[in-house]
């Protein structure tokens, strides 16, 4: 019997790049391995590579929602992050989007190098001005050691890489900086009538997103493609990121790497706790047993001074402090 599919989600680069032949054999494909009955569909888009063709394909295979990587509405500011659309690409997606009948999200970042205050508010109006159901908010980082996706790059390899986030990285505003921003997306996008539902996620009344909500809820899914994350029965997976190596599995049939380290019981916590409906602890210890949810308790405790997290009854919640230091939290939730 075939597994049913709830939501997809085409992401982790820029599918809104396939022809319109790939997308509807990428459609059969998933036909035949599932019983494909989505309740959301999203793709992620780069608001410069939609085009309607590609749109039609996608509606075809049942597309209902456009994840649109905005960044910023400011040209200096996609200049920075790298970016190779302008900032009316986004309004004009937007509209394209909405005349299709689509929900739309847009991706927002912020801590750019350069960013003011002033650059980030003018970002979330314009933001906001185009009525979005579903709006995400970012901090910039920037890793400055090699991870698996350096081979993927071409040109000069990481050297030049390590060079532009270095640059990057001394120019970001400081934390307290990163930090006044996050209270200005709340401020400015719970005045415009979005719920602030997850750390770094906003949406109108019946618009969240279903597919994320099934990661922050620790439900199973199904990864596919280079560098793909997998949750079933209770067990995490990986593809190498590598594409080399990711290729190289899919041709020799090897089975996905399980995450032996990892710790089902925290992680289940800490994703609870990301959302604004927090972690129910006796469902939790209903879940894990009296041990794990005595070593969450007793984590919660540690926090409840500093006003991180608040504990009603059976839940708790981070508090507006809390989630703008969750990993103060989240670090005292790992074994």
């Amino acid at each position: 019997m075939k597994p049913r599919v709830r939501t997809l989600f085409f992401g982790g680069g820029t599918p809104s790049l396939l022809e319109p032949a790939e997308i509807a054999s990428l459609g059969d494909e998933l036909r035949r391995a599932f019983v494909l009955r989505p309740r959301e569909v999203t793709l992620e888009a780069n608001p410069a590579t939609l085009d309607r063709a590609r749109l039609g394909a996608w509606l075809a295979l049942g597309l209902t929602r456009l994840s649109l990587g905005a960044q910023s509405f400011d040209a200096s500011g996609l200049r920075a992050l790298g970016r190779t659309h302008q900032p009316d690409d986004s309004a004009a997606a937007v509209a394209v989007a909405r005349d299709a009948g689509l929900d739309i999200n847009l991706d927002l970042i912020f801590g750019w190098p350069g960013q003011t205050i002033a650059a980030w508010e003018r970002d979330l109006e314009v933001a906001a001005a185009l009525r979005p159901d579903h709006v995400s908010c970012y901090p910039l980082e920037l890793r400055l050691d090699p991870d698996g996706s350096i081979p993927n790059w071409p040109g000069g390899g990481w050297p030049v890489l390590e060079r532009w986030r270095r640059a990057a990285a001394e120019a970001q505003p400081d934390d307290a900086g990163i930090a006044r921003m996050y209270r200005v997306a709340e401020r400015l996008l719970g005045r415009a009538g979005y719920r602030h539902y997850e750390i770094a996620n906003w949406a109108r009344p019946g618009k969240r997103s279903l597919h994320n909500l099934g990661y922050w809820r620790d439900r199973d899914w199904l990864g596919v493609g280079a560098g793909a994350h997998t949750h079933l029965a209770g067990a995490r997976s990986a593809n190498p990121v590598d594409l080399r190596k990711y290729i190289a599995r899919v041709e020799s049939g090897s089975a996905r790497a399980i995450d032996a380290d990892a710790d089902p019981a925290g992680e289940n916590a800490m994703l609870a706790l990301r959302l604004d409906s927090g972690l129910d602890l006796e469902r939790y210890a209903a879940h894990f047993g009296d041990s794990a949810a005595t070593r969450v308790r007793s984590a919660l405790r540690e926090v409840e001074p500093a006003h991180l997290v608040r504990v009603t009854g059976r839940y708790a919640r981070l508090t507006a402090r809390g989630r703008l230091l969750a990993s103060e939290v989240f670090i005292r939730l790992l074994p």
